[in-house]
């Protein structure tokens, strides 16, 4: 978790645009809510990273048998 968090706590420079479903917005959005309702701030940008970065981080770890990989090759049946 420890690469996770300093991943995260570099700031971003690059630009990205990413296109969720209203569902995955709301569902963000609820978590944030939920962290504000704790006094910990963060925010979709946050969550968005802490993902993508513990998916490439957990594939580099297990490789096949990885989050990443299995829903790679199910999309692709």
């Amino acid at each position: 978790m420890g690469q996770v968090r300093k991943a995260v706590k570099a700031f971003g420079k690059e630009a990205a645009t990413h296109r969720f479903t209203q569902a995955e917005k709301q569902a963000i959005a609820a978590v944030v809510f939920a962290y504000r309702g704790k006094n910990i701030r963060t925010s979709e940008n946050e969550i968005t990273r802490i993902a993508i970065n513990y998916l490439i981080s957990e594939y580099h770890q297990k490789g096949e048998n990885s989050i990443l990989h299995k829903a790679l090759i199910s999309l692709n049946e």
